[in-house]
């Protein structure tokens, strides 16, 4: 099963400074259950700033950097501008086990483990 999850820069920065993770490269260890994440960067759409998300359709979704940058989206800081709308994003990591046999349960688990 492959699935994703967004993982937030301030709870990332969170889990770095209290030793609850290893990041090296693109990869996310937890330090408690051993849990490893492929993760790469990307942002969460999380709310219209100006124009309508009728034609992008983003709001609510987790894209890649790469993806972002695609689209032609104008980015700064925690907005992103695509063609006429600009959304606000929270920036943060976009993870994917690298394990085929880990489970949504348990990256949930180790997630919760690590602390919010």
């Amino acid at each position: 099963m492959s699935f994703k999850v967004f993982i937030p820069q301030e709870l990332v920065d969170t889990w770095v400074t209290s030793d609850k993770i290893d990041i090296a490269g693109e990869m996310l260890t937890f330090r408690t259950g051993g849990i490893s994440l492929r993760v790469v960067p990307g942002c969460y759409f999380d709310h219209v700033s100006g124009g309508s998300d009728e034609g992008p359709k983003l709001l609510g979704r987790a894209k890649t950097k790469a993806a972002v940058n695609a689209l032609g989206a104008e980015t700064y800081l925690n907005s992103v501008i695509v063609g006429e709308t600009a959304y606000d994003v929270v920036v943060g990591l976009i993870a994917k086990p690298i394990d085929s046999a880990c489970t949504r349960q348990a990256v949930a688990s180790a997630i919760a483990e690590a602390g919010r």
